[in-house]
C-alpha cells in the first residue's frame, strides 16, 4: 500500500519502504564536517625539492616544530587576525609559514584573494617563479591553477604577474615599491615578507605596510595578515614595532637533564661568574673546534648541536609562551633566532665564527660595527641598537690619572708608563656663541695623548676685540708656557680652530698669525669619490692655508681606546687618552654624547653608511677638540716627515725620535 504525499503540487508515490531508506541516510549524516588545518595540509600535501632544502621530500614539522603553531594561526579556524615574527636567517620561516599558508589557500579554501608582497617588484617576481610555482607543482596543484599571463603571445619569455585558480581565488605578488600596484587590490589574505626591506615611504604615498593593511579592510571579520621579516636597527624596524605590538611570543625548550624550561640565548655570565647560554673555549685567540655547547641556566648541563632536534621538540616539552599582553586583540607575535635552526643548516659553532668576526672579545668591542649589526640581525633574530660605539662614563672615568693635575706636564710618570716623555703641544678651539672651548694637549711616543688643560673661555665671540675670549685665547696661543716636572719647557707648536661658527670671524683671528694657528672645518664622511685621507687642505677667502678634517677616521681611532682600561702598571698602549686627576665628570661625560649610527638617503630611505651622532642636549666640546688635537698632530708629523726628513709618508717612530733628539718643541 503506498501512500500519496504532494512535493510542489505534484503527486509523488514514495512507499514506506523507501521512506524508512532516505530516513536511514539522513542518519548517517555528519553532523560536523572535518577541515584540515594548514599544518595538517601541509604533512600530508607538501613536496620539497631538492632545490629548495636539505631534507627533499615531504614536509615534516619535526625539522622545525616551533613553526606549526605559527602557520596554524592563518587557517580559517583560528581566532588570530595578525601574525608577526621576527626572526633570524635560515630558520625555514618563508617555506613552513608563508608557502604552506599559501599553498593551503590554494587547495582548501580556493577563494581567497591573495598578496604576496617583498621589498621590490624583482625581488616578487623571483620568489614566484622559484619557489611559488615549484611549491604549486611539486605539491599536486597544477590542475587548480593557472598563470594569468603566461604565454602572450606579444610578450618575450615566461610572465607570471597574477596566479589564479580554480574557485575564483588569486595571488598578487608585488614589491613594496608600487604603491600604485596594491592600491585597489582587495586581499583576505595578506603575505607580507621581508618587511624590513620595504621602503619607509613608498613614491611619497606613506608606510606600505599601512597601506597594504588596508587592502584587508573589507575582510575585517575573517582576515589574516602574516609579517615576517629580520630585523634591523633598533627604533628603525618595522617587524620590531610589529612584535612589541603582538603577544610577544617566545619558544621555551626544556633542559635534556633538569628539565628546567629556558629560552635559547648567547653567553651569558651571572653575577658570581657562571656562564651559561651558548658558549665555546678559545685557544691563542682561536675558536677550539668542537667547543661550542649550549649550556643550561639551571644545571649546567651541555647539550651539543646535535641535541637540538631533542630540545626543540614538544615532546620533550618546548613550547611558544605569550610575554606580554597584545596592543592589539587577536594580534600574535613570535621571535625565533637563527639558534633555532634545524640541525643540517646554521650550526651553533658557525654562529659563533660569524660572531667572533664580527666581535673581538678579548678588548670587548667591535671588530666590524657592520658585521655585528649581522649577527644581531641574522643570528639572534633581535634589532641592534647602534650604541655598540659610544664610550660609558664608567669607562671614561678610569682614564684620570693621579699623577697630575691641570696646568701639569707629568713627564716622570709619562717616562715610566707613555714611553717617554711629552715632546709637543698641540691645541684646538671649539667656537660658540657665548664661548671658546679650548684644549691643549702633550704627545709622547706611540701617539698617546695627555690633557694638558682646557677651558670654557665664557663672553661675546662675534666680536674679536672682546678680552674674555679672542683675547684671553691669543694670551695662550703668544705666552703661555708649561714647564713639565723634569723642567722641560713647552709652548704651543700648533692651534686648529673649528670655522663652523662665526666663520669669518675664525678666518679673521686665524690670520692674525703668519704659523701656527690654522682654521679648520670638520667633515663626517669623505665626499662620493674622494681620496679617503684624514685631513686635506683648502684656501681661506682671505688666502689662508687651512685644513679639512674627516673627524670620523678620527672618532673611529679613539673610541676603542677610550673604551679600554690599563690597569695603571706597566706601559700603556699606544694611542692612549689619559686626563688629570682634576678634570671634571661633567667634562669627561662630553667624552660620552656620542654615538655611531646608520647613515639613511633621504631619497631612497636606504642605508649608505655609518655617521657619529650626538645625543640631543649634550656637550661633546672635549671629544671634537680630542679629535682636532690629534689632526694638529698628524699635520705636524706629515710636514716634518715630508719637509724635514724627506719620506714619503708618516713614520712615526723617526718622527719622534727627530723630535726628543733635536728638542724641537721644548727646551
Amino acid at each position: 500500500m503506498a501512500e500519496i504525499e504532494v512535493v510542489n503540487a505534484r503527486p509523488v508515490c514514495v512507499t514506506i519502504d523507501e521512506r524508512v531508506w532516505f530516513a536511514k541516510q539522513f542518519e548517517s549524516l555528519p553532523v560536523e564536517t572535518e577541515v584540515r588545518t594548514p599544518s595538517e595540509w601541509a604533512e600530508q600535501r607538501r613536496y620539497l625539492p631538492d632545490s629548495v632544502t636539505p631534507y627533499p621530500g615531504f614536509f615534516r614539522w619535526d625539522l622545525v616544530p616551533y613553526m606549526r603553531e605559527i602557520v596554524d594561526c592563518l587557517g580559517p579556524d583560528s581566532p588570530v587576525r595578525e601574525v608577526a615574527v621576527m626572526k633570524g636567517v635560515q630558520i625555514g620561516a618563508t617555506t613552513a609559514i608563508l608557502e604552506n599558508a599559501l599553498g593551503y589557500y590554494i587547495d582548501e579554501v580556493r577563494t581567497a584573494p591573495t598578496m604576496w608582497v617583498t621589498g621590490d617588484a624583482d625581488m616578487a617576481q623571483i620568489r614566484l617563479e622559484s619557489n611559488i610555482l615549484p611549491m604549486i607543482h611539486h605539491s599536486g596543484l597544477d590542475e587548480l591553477v593557472k598563470s594569468s599571463d603566461v604565454g602572450n603571445a606579444r610578450k618575450t619569455g615566461r610572465t607570471s604577474k597574477k596566479v589564479e585558480w580554480v574557485g575564483g581565488g588569486c595571488l598578487l605578488p608585488i614589491g613594496a615599491q608600487n604603491p600604485n600596484k596594491f592600491r585597489q587590490q582587495p586581499a583576505l589574505l595578506l603575505l607580507l615578507d621581508e618587511v624590513d626591506a620595504y621602503p619607509l615611504n613608498a613614491k611619497n604615498e606613506g608606510d606600505p605596510v599601512r597601506i597594504l593593511c588596508k587592502r584587508a579592510a573589507a575582510y575585517e571579520s575573517v582576515r589574516k595578515i602574516c609579517y615576517v621579516s629580520s630585523p634591523t636597527i633598533q627604533g628603525q624596524s618595522q617587524i620590531e614595532s610589529l612584535f612589541l605590538t603582538g603577544d610577544q611570543r617566545k619558544y621555551f625548550v626544556r633542559c635534556l637533564r633538569c628539565g628546567a624550561p629556558q629560552t635559547l640565548k648567547w653567553e651569558r655570565v651571572s653575577e658570581d661568574g657562571v656562564k651559561s647560554g651558548i658558549i665555546w673555549d678559545t685557544e691563542k685567540g682561536r675558536l677550539v673546534p668542537g667547543s661550542v655547547r649550549y649550556v643550561c641556566s639551571e644545571c649546567g648541563f651541555e647539550h651539543a648541536n646535535n641535541d637540538k632536534e631533542r630540545l626543540l621538540s614538544s615532546d620533550e616539552g618546548a613550547e611558544w609562551r605569550p610575554t606580554a599582553e597584545p596592543k592589539r586583540s587577536q594580534f600574535r607575535s613570535y621571535h625565533i633566532p637563527a639558534l633555532l635552526s634545524p640541525p643540517g643548516m646554521q650550526s651553533w659553532e658557525g654562529q659563533v665564527v660569524q660572531y667572533l668576526e664580527a666581535f673581538d672579545v678579548e678588548r670587548h668591542r667591535p671588530r666590524d660595527l657592520g658585521l655585528y649589526q649581522v649577527f644581531y640581525n641574522q643570528v639572534l633574530g633581535s634589532t641592534f641598537e647602534l650604541r655598540g660605539d659610544r664610550a660609558r662614563f664608567v669607562e671614561v672615568s678610569a682614564h684620570r690619572r693621579s699623577a697630575y693635575r691641570y696646568g701639569q706636564i707629568p713627564n716622570k710618570w709619562a717616562a715610566e708608563h707613555c714611553g717617554g716623555p711629552v715632546l709637543l703641544l698641540t691645541c684646538a678651539v671649539d667656537v660658540h656663541k657665548d664661548n671658546l672651548a679650548v684644549a691643549v694637549f702633550g704627545w709622547t711616543r706611540g701617539r698617546r695623548a695627555i690633557l694638558i688643560d682646557y677651558w670654557r673661555l665664557v663672553g661675546e665671540t662675534e666680536q674679536l676685540s672682546d678680552p674674555a675670549t679672542w683675547g684671553a685665547l691669543r694670551k695662550i696661543i703668544e705666552t703661555r708656557e708649561w714647564e713639565a716636572d723634569d723642567g722641560k719647557k713647552y709652548r704651543i707648536q700648533l692651534t686648529l680652530v673649528d670655522s663652523g661658527y662665526f666663520k669669518d670671524q675664525v678666518y679673521l683671528f686665524c690670520a692674525e698669525y703668519q704659523l701656527g694657528v690654522i682654521p679648520i672645518k670638520g667633515r663626517d664622511t669623505p665626499t662620493a669619490n674622494a681620496t679617503i685621507r684624514e685631513f686635506s687642505t683648502f684656501q681661506t677667502p682671505h688666502g689662508q692655508h687651512a685644513f679639512t678634517i674627516s673627524v670620523d677616521f678620527y672618532k673611529d681611532r679613539w673610541i676603542a681606546s677610550i673604551r679600554q682600561r690599563w690597569d695603571g702598571e706597566g706601559l700603556q698602549r699606544e694611542n692612549s687618552f689619559n686626563a688629570p686627576v682634576d678634570c671634571t665628570d661633567d667634562q669627561l661625560k662630553e667624552l660620552c654624547t656620542e654615538r655611531k649610527q646608520e647613515r639613511i638617503d633621504k631619497r631612497t630611505n636606504k642605508r649608505i653608511g655609518w655617521e657619529w651622532h650626538r645625543t640631543a642636549g649634550t656637550r661633546n666640546e672635549l671629544w671634537d677638540l680630542l679629535v682636532y688635537n690629534s689632526a694638529a698632530l698628524d699635520i705636524i708629523s706629515w710636514d716634518l716627515c715630508r719637509n724635514q726628513l724627506k719620506l714619503e709618508a708618516v713614520n712615526w717612530v723617526a718622527f719622534f725620535d727627530r723630535l726628543e733628539a733635536g728638542k724641537l718643541f721644548f727646551k
